[in-house]
């Protein structure tokens, strides 16, 4: 079952914050690896043309990258939109599945948070010795700690998936409830 739209609405007044957070870091992240590709071509047909490359160009595509794909992290969680093998589940009843989905999103939850924490200590580090890249002179730590948002953003979205997966549970049980005790299938 995927908790998305209606039936994650129906849960809070929360969704529409996450789904507006989730949805603007995503689009921050798809409007720079526009920038990125479009940096990218510039670099290549200034090469080629003889008019030589910009200067650091590999550089801001490896912090642009991280950057970018970690923006899409929290919105992939809020929708349901991760990768999934259900071969071993398909067969098992909805209730169960649900529970099982809370207890995978329960996983991503612990996750999110230890990559969060350590790359916030990470950024921290970096920030303390002074790195930078090579060409351009940009601290390593900027990048790094915008990553950071992202990951966090990823575990209250996760959270928000637990919740919709109990919930979801709760309800296929409760009325698989009332159609044993009616005599009815569910």
């Amino acid at each position: 079952m995927d908790y998305t739209g209606t039936e994650l609405a129906r849960c809070s007044r929360g969704w529409p914050i996450l789904n507006r957070l989730a949805t603007g870091l995503a689009l921050g992240g798809g409007a720079l690896f526009i920038l990125l590709v479009g940096m990218s071509l510039v670099s290549i047909v200034g090469r080629k043309l003889g008019f030589g490359s910009i200067t650091g160009d590999v550089e801001m595509m490896q912090v642009g990258t991280a950057v970018a794909a970690a923006a899409f992290l929290p919105y992939c969680t809020l929708v349901g939109d991760h990768l999934r093998v259900d071969l071993f589940t398909e067969r098992l009843p909805a209730t169960t599945k649900s529970r099982i989905d809370a207890a995978c999103e329960c996983l991503l939850v612990a996750a999110m948070l230890v990559l969060a924490w350590r790359t916030a200590l990470s950024a921290a580090h970096l920030r303390e010795t002074g790195d930078f890249t090579t060409l351009l002179g940009l601290p390593i730590w900027i990048p790094v700690a915008a990553i950071v948002p992202s990951l966090l953003l990823t575990t209250l979205c996760a959270l928000w998936r637990v919740r919709a997966a109990l919930g979801h549970a709760r309800y296929l049980g409760r009325r698989e409830q009332m159609a044993v005790d009616h005599g009815v299938s569910a």
